[in-house]
Formats: structure tokens, sequence, C-alpha cells
């Protein structure tokens, strides 16, 4: 009982840092005041991606406030259908149409976001492997740590390459 109280306070957390992450993505807009002449003519191209790029993100963040409710509640259906609409939204931020000067800061968002996208799977897959869990069939607790680990050092990569996004826009 002790340790699934232990996993429970884990998965808030983990919630919660991912949860954060995602908020990360909204100073975006940022740097639109900072064009050089030459960007201006491109200033409303710019400016109408960097608008899509931070309503996709704060969509993307109630998507993933929702997924943190699920996980406060401990139900996996919700759990699996805000993840599933959590992705969704970053599809979305996939399709979004970037003018050429920024197609690589879109790319670094994207892959952030990817990233997160990649560690919420991994959540999710180690949540149902725990739910699934039977007294005939008891879940492997030896491994919980490598595993919690794994995905601590993958959500750091993806607050870091979210982070680095931040930053090169901030530098336009």
């Amino acid at each position: 009982m002790l340790i699934s109280t232990r996993i429970k306070r884990a998965a808030a957390a983990f919630v919660a840092a991912a949860f954060a992450c995602s908020l990360m993505l909204t100073g975006c807009t940022q740097p639109l005041g900072q064009a050089s002449t030459e960007q201006e003519e491109a200033g409303p191209t710019s400016r109408s991606f960097m608008a899509q790029m931070n309503e996709t993100s704060n969509l993307l963040s109630e998507k993933m406030a929702s997924f943190a409710d699920a996980v406060s509640r401990e139900d996996l259906v919700s759990m699996k259908l805000q993840a599933d609409a959590a992705f969704g939204v970053i599809s979305q931020m996939e399709a979004i149409e970037a003018p050429e000067e920024l197609a690589d800061l879109k790319q670094q968002y994207v892959d952030g976001c990817t990233q997160l996208k990649d560690v919420l799977s991994g959540y999710l897959d180690l949540y149902s492997e725990i739910e699934a869990s039977t007294t005939r069939n008891p879940f492997d607790y030896d491994g919980y740590p490598d595993r919690i680990a794994g995905l601590q050092a993958s959500y750091d990569a993806a607050v870091q390459a979210l982070e680095s996004a931040d930053k090169s826009a901030a530098e336009m």
C-alpha cells in the first residue's frame, strides 16, 4: 500500500512538471516587436505564425491540465483520452506553416513537444502496467525507480529543448 501511495505522488508530481513544460511555449510571442526592417516586410506572416504557435501552445496547456486532473482522479481512461488530445494538439503544431525565416524555430518547438509526447506515452505505459497488475501477476517494483529516472531524463531533455526554443525566439 505504501508503494502505491508513493507511485501516486510521483505520478502527480510528474504530471505537474509536464504541465509546466507545456506552459513554457507561451513565451514564443515575445520577439516579434524586435524585428529588423528586413523582417518587418515579412512581419504579418511571422506574426501570424507566432500567434498560431501561441494559440496552439495555450490549447496544449489546457489539455495538459485536463491530463493532470485525470491523474489526480486516478482515471486511466481519462488520462489516455487527455493524452491523445494533447498529442492531437502537438500534431496541429506540426502542421502550422512557418515562414522560411522561422522554420528552424518552429522545428525546435515541435521537437520539444515531440519529446514531451514521448514522455507522456512512457508515463501512460507505466501507469497502465501498474493498474493492470494483479495478485497473480504483480507489478515489478524493482525496476520502477529506473523507469521513473528514464522518464525524468526524457522530460528534462524536453524541457531543455523548449527552453532552447524560447531562447532562440527571444534572440530574434
